[in-house]
């Protein structure tokens, strides 16, 4: 067989576990997310499926690098951002995100890279040396934090035991704070802690956030589920839903980029606690056109 035929049958070959690997997880997830969200029409549905495959099949193949790569995503002069990401990923969830802080002007933004298997506390800690490395290369008092999923955990962890001072403002999206309603195998010693009802969240679900907070969830995840699971309302931070976008797609959504530049962006903190919506609610408008941003 010529040359170039056996390396288009092994960058094929190469490939199809990564394929069936998505396949897998995008067509489980959303059967699964059905029985726990608002019912919508079938041609949402498979349009948001067809996304986030898009979506994994363009940065999946880009983790490998993102370990070795990316730890200054994009400059600026601004408060340093720290980005962290979720389960089994890393950093490079966060290109769309880094590259809108940094024509915005805010930043640098620096990806944060852990052992997503490790529990909480040690991937806090964790953060908390990337933190203080972040602080010494920049000057700045303080930062702010952009986590996704199992990364809001991590943050909201590190913020109540070591970065109430440290930490300027913060953001999750898509992140179960409520824990996850999955009951099948979750690898690790982060497994245990990101139940829904399990000790270490109840424990933690009282604690009033120290700095202005909002947390970004859609009320169609496909993993984190229901929209109930990433409100912050109760600890005095703010919700903002979406609708109709998957667990990895809503970084990559041009709405809530927007609402996360608007929010890192606006000029007075107190601008940043306006009252929380109700977990289930339509989808608010740009934070840009609420006066956030030039509050």
């Amino acid at each position: 067989m010529p040359t170039g035929e056996l390396l288009i049958l092994a960058a094929v070959l190469s490939a199809l576990p990564l394929t069936i690997g998505i396949l897998v997880y995008v067509s489980a997830s959303f059967a699964l997310m059905r029985a726990h969200t608002v019912a919508r029409p079938a041609r949402l549905h498979l349009r948001e499926a067809l996304r986030e495959i898009a979506w994994a099949a363009l940065t999946q193949p880009l983790l490998p690098l993102y370990y070795v790569v990316g730890r200054r995503m994009a400059g600026g002069s601004g408060t340093p951002v720290v980005v962290i990401h979720g389960y089994t990923q890393n950093r490079v969830d966060f290109l769309r995100i880094a590259r809108a802080c940094g024509r915005a002007g805010l930043g640098p933004v620096y990806g944060f890279n852990y052992p997503w298997f490790a529990s909480v506390p040690a991937s806090a800690g964790r953060l908390a040396r990337f933190v203080e490395g972040v602080r010494r290369e920049t000057g700045a008092d303080r930062v702010d934090l952009v986590a996704h999923s199992l990364g809001g955990l991590v943050a909201l962890e590190y913020l109540h035991e070591a970065g109430t001072g440290h930490v300027r403002r913060l953001v999750t999206i898509a992140s179960p704070h409520a824990g996850v309603a999955w009951r099948g195998p979750i690898l690790g010693a982060v497994g245990a802690q990101m139940r829904e009802g399990c000790t270490y969240l109840v424990e933690r679900a009282s604690r009033a956030l120290p700095v202005p907070s909002l947390s970004i969830y859609s009320t169609h995840d496909n993993v984190v589920h229901p929209p109930a699971t990433s409100a912050l309302a109760t600890r005095g931070g703010r919700d903002h839903s979406v609708s109709d976008v998957g667990h990895l797609a809503i970084l990559f959504d041009p709405g809530v980029v927007r609402a996360v530049v608007a929010f890192l962006g606006a000029k007075a903190d107190d601008a940043c606690r306006e009252p929380a919506r109700a977990p289930d609610a339509p989808a608010e408008p740009d934070l840009q056109a609420s006066g956030l941003a030039s509050a």
